[in-house]
């Protein structure tokens, strides 16, 4: 993605205007014949059982950004819907691609060239999350909450000196991940909505340097869309 900035703003306002249709929508609608379902027999999805697929955007910022491009995720989910209360378990993968695979910098006072080598950051999400639902209208909700759960990644870089054997950092790496999350939730039949949802991911990658270790902490924007089906 060449150019997150620019898809984060079109998503917001492609949000906004859905949110600004559905309202006028039901503003016109006769509340007598919407109620309980609306046109298409659609009702906020409040209770049972689902199961959602999902892609979206994710936006590496702060020290992340430096290193990786953004990239494409993808997600599934079961969700459990008591309520006001959603609570979900998932899963999620997304391959972060370094900005530049190869670095070479030489220092002009000593001559001394180091390299730098880098790999793709492949990563297995798995996670739960929570969410209060506010119902705007019939076949139309906001939400707000939080995910909590476990990054496996697979990462790598590695140091040359002069041609020195490099040092490689340690794989499969296992992070605790946690975000914060809001967004929108319509379903378009009784059986079958959309989530438009926005996240700030924090995890901490864990990180061995020969018999040293340490860790550092990585954030992300996520934005993207599912696909639920509720039974």
């Amino acid at each position: 993605m060449k150019n997150p900035v620019f898809f984060f703003k079109l998503s917001l306002i492609v949000v906004l205007f859905l949110c600004f249709s559905n309202a006028i929508a039901q503003r016109r609608s006769n509340r007598a014949l919407t109620y309980g379902g609306g046109g298409s027999g659609a009702v906020n999805f409040s209770d049972g059982w689902g199961i959602a697929v999902g892609t979206g955007a994710e936006i590496p910022t702060g020290s992340f950004n430096s290193t990786f491009k953004s990239a494409i995720n993808f997600n599934a989910s079961v969700y459990r819907f008591l309520g006001p209360l959603t609570v979900s378990l998932n899963g999620g993968y997304t391959n972060f691609r370094p900005h530049e695979y190869f670095i070479s910098e030489t220092d002009e006072a000593s001559g001394v060239t180091a390299n730098t080598y880098y790999a793709d950051m492949p990563v297995i999400s798995i996670y739960a999350g929570a969410a209060y639902n506010i119902d705007i209208a019939d076949n139309f909700r906001v939400y707000g909450g939080a995910n909590l759960g476990l990054y496996f990644t697979d990462f790598a870089v590695a140091y040359e000196i002069d041609g020195i054997d490099p040092f490689v950092y340690d794989k499969w790496s296992q992070s605790l991940y946690y975000a914060p999350k809001v967004g929108i939730a319509f379903p378009l039949t009784p059986n079958l909505g959309i989530n438009i949802e926005s996240k700030y991911n924090f995890f901490s990658q864990k990180l061995t340097l020969g018999d040293a270790s340490g860790s550092t902490n990585w954030n992300s924007l996520s934005l993207g869309a599912q696909l639920v089906f509720k039974f």
